[in-house]
């Protein structure tokens, strides 16, 4: 339904990217996909995968899935998440895959104003490949006019 139109969806994105010579950055394309479903008016879970070739993106490889989940207002929402990335070898070669864990809790206090913190365990991270795990602590707030 019109209504359930950002909660019931699948898209697929094919993207390219010019090569950037000043910054060092190579031309590239890759593919998208997303699918979420909105299930007993509480559940909302999601897969997401994604494809690079070059173009600078930080992996070639990438696969999330995770659910959210509707609170007694139905405007919050806590949410989980696991994540598996293969970096792209523009980074470096021999780096590990890259493990994520999330977990966020969305207060909305109004139509227009949501404040979202959480919480995020990174193994092998891509970008810090001397670190062995991260942790990451974030705040996140969205205010629409």
């Amino acid at each position: 339904s019109f209504e359930q139109r950002y909660l019931d969806n699948t898209h697929i994105t094919f993207w390219q990217v010019d090569e950037r010579t000043d910054a060092g950055v190579p031309d590239g394309w890759g593919v998208n996909g997303s699918w979420t479903r909105f299930i007993d008016e509480r559940w909302l879970p999601f897969i997401r995968g994604g494809y690079s070739n070059d173009g600078g993106a930080l992996l070639e490889r990438s696969v999330s899935v995770g659910v959210g989940h509707y609170m007694s207002r139905r405007s919050d929402l806590f949410g989980a998440g696991l994540n598996w990335g293969k970096p792209s070898s523009d980074f470096g070669s021999g780096l590990s895959d890259q493990y994520t864990a999330e977990v966020f809790y969305r207060l909305q206090f109004s139509e227009n104003f949501a404040i979202t913190p959480d919480l995020q365990w990174v193994l092998d991270p891509a970008l810090a490949p001397t670190e062995d795990q991260l942790l990451i602590v974030g705040l996140r707030a969205r205010l629409s006019i």
